[in-house]
C-alpha cells in the first residue's frame, strides 16, 4: 500500500493518522508542490488532488472514501464504533472538520500578511469558524477522543484540522480560537496523549516550519 502525501495537506494528514492508529505499514510517497498537476500523478488520481491511495494498482481519490476504503479492506482495530447511532455522531463530527472548519479555515490563511489583509473577510470567516466550532462542541464527547475512549475516523479529521485553527489564531490576533468551546478544547489537549496523534502533529509542525522558511 501506498499513500501519495502531504505533511501540510489536512486531507492527507487524516489518511496518515489512521495508517498510523492502525498499525498500517504503507509506504509514503511525498508529492511536491505542482506535483498532484502532474501527467502521471492525473493517470492515478484525475482530480488532481492530494491524498491518492494506491492498494495495488488499486487508486482510490478522496480522503474521506480513503478512509472508508482503508476500514472495509483493513477492517481491525476498528475506527468505526459498531453502535449505528454513534458511526451518525462520528461522521458527523468528520464532516464539521471537512465543512465547517477547513472551509473558512483556508480562506483565513489567504488573510495571514497584514500588508493584504481584508479586515472583512477575516470577521466574516471567523465567524463561520465559530459556527463550526460551535456545532463540534455539541458533537464531542469527554474522554481522550471525540467518540470518548476510542480513537475513530472522527479524530482523523479532526486533529489536522484544529492544528491550523490553533496555529492561525495568533497569526490573526486571535491568540485562543477554542476559548468559547471548552469541551473541544479539553479534546484538543487529551488527544494530543496518543503517540500517533504526536507524531502527525511533530510531522506537520515540521513541514509548516519549513514551508513558513520560504522566500516569499
Amino acid at each position: 500500500m501506498k499513500l501519495y502525501d502531504s505533511k501540510l495537506s489536512p486531507y492527507a494528514n487524516r489518511v496518515r493518522l489512521q495508517l498510523y492508529l492502525k498499525g498500517i505499514d504503507a509506504q509514503l510517497i511525498d508529492v511536491p508542490q505542482g506535483g498532484s498537476h502532474t501527467a502521471d500523478y492525473a493517470k492515478m488520481n484525475p482530480l488532481e488532488k492530494i491524498p491518492t491511495l494506491d492498494d495495488g494498482g488499486f487508486y482510490v481519490p478522496e480522503s474521506g472514501v480513503i478512509g472508508e476504503y482503508i476500514e472495509d479492506t483493513r477492517p481491525t482495530p476498528s475506527l468505526r464504533p459498531a453502535d449505528a447511532k454513534e458511526r451518525v455522531r462520528m461522521r458527523v463530527m468528520f464532516n464539521i472538520a471537512d465543512q465547517y472548519i477547513l472551509n473558512p479555515l483556508f480562506e483565513l490563511f489567504e488573510q495571514i500578511d497584514p500588508k493584504v489583509r481584508n479586515a472583512k473577510v477575516v470577521d466574516e470567516q471567523l465567524t463561520e469558524l465559530a459556527k463550526g466550532l460551535k456545532g463540534l462542541e455539541h458533537f464531542v464527547s469527554p474522554g481522550k477522543y471525540a467518540m470518548g475512549a476510542n480513537a475513530s475516523l472522527a479524530d482523523c479529521a479532526l486533529v489536522p484540522s484544529l492544528f491550523f485553527v490553533v496555529g492561525i489564531g495568533p497569526m490573526l490576533g486571535q491568540p485562543d480560537l477554542l476559548a468559547a468551546t471548552p469541551k473541544v478544547k479539553a479534546y484538543w489537549g487529551a488527544v494530543q496523549a496518543d503517540p500517533s496523534v504526536m507524531k502527525v502533529i511533530a510531522e506537520m509542525q515540521a513541514a509548516l516550519v519549513a514551508y513558513m522558511s520560504q522566500p516569499r
